[in-house]
């Protein structure tokens, strides 16, 4: 099994869809196609899922017995995703972690539904270490079904301190850009998505305003998934968060305009 130099730690999911069949999902599947199709060896430790057809044999995945996928339902509205909960998971440990894979360059910590406790974040003390923490903001109660809620997700200053970049849209946070902030307040680069409108990325607390890439959009599903994984790869290349931002944003862009995962570009699809 190749050493994967982008490690992502989180759940694929099973999503339901409206004429009752299932489609891989999850910020996991996205990010990791995303970085393979700009160039990395890439790993995903999740709990037991199905893969897409389009999925590359080149990506390696850990699955963590017996933690089954979980299921979630997606509504689009014309105030945002409404998030059904049909089956949850468990919690990812660093057992569940490959020795091998534990000096990846980049760790992105993936969570979908709070399933990468915080002590990960001390787990790769030499890695550039993203976090999408979505997930961390999901509260839901039996039984299930049952809608998602949101939550506020309060880490201490020192767990913000050791990662690298946090990504996280608009809706992720309820419109709420004063948390973004307090996040940057600790975390070095925190980059708050906001669809067409393009981010805003916080460097050291200070904000840069990110254009969004022109686009057609069919499916926003797992852009800001695709975001995220396209900054973590091309600041590794580069050091310069604007320049990553702006590739990210034309990389999210370009997977908008056709329908699931398997409109995430790659490289040469984008000049860069």
């Amino acid at each position: 099994m190749t050493t994967p130099d982008y490690l992502l730690i989180g759940h694929m999911t099973r999503d339901l869809l409206p004429d009752g069949s299932f489609a891989p999902g999850g910020t996991a599947l996205y990010a990791a196609l995303t970085a393979h199709r700009l160039g990395r060896r890439v790993g995903v430790v999740s709990a037991r899922a199905a893969i897409p057809p389009d999925w590359s044999d080149d990506i390696a995945v850990a699955f963590a017995p017996p933690l089954e996928a979980p299921i979630f339902e997606n509504r689009y509205t014309p105030h945002g995703r409404v998030q059904i909960l049909h089956a949850d998971s468990g919690a990812l440990t660093l057992d569940d972690v490959p020795p091998a894979w534990r000096s990846a360059r980049i760790v992105h910590l993936a969570p979908i539904l709070a399933e990468t406790p915080e002590r990960l974040a001390e787990a790769f003390p030499n890695a550039l270490l993203g976090m999408t923490p979505q997930g961390m903001m999901r509260a839901w109660h039996a039984p299930l079904p049952a809608q998602i809620a949101y939550r506020p997700w309060d880490p201490s200053p020192r767990v913000l301190e050791r990662i690298d970049v946090l990504v996280m849209s608009i809706e992720d946070v309820r419109f709420d850009e004063a948390r973004a902030r307090a996040y940057a307040r600790y975390c070095p680069l925190v980059a708050l998505t906001r669809g067409a409108a393009g981010a805003t990325l916080f460097i050291n607390g200070h904000p840069h305003s990110i254009d969004a890439c022109p686009a057609v959009e069919r499916d926003p599903t797992g852009a800001g998934d695709v975001f995220a994984a396209a900054f973590l790869v091309r600041l590794d290349e580069t050091g310069d968060p604007l320049e990553a931002a702006h590739f990210a944003a034309c990389i999210a862009a370009r997977s908008v305009e056709g329908v699931g995962p398997g409109a995430i570009p790659y490289r040469a699809d984008v000049g860069r």
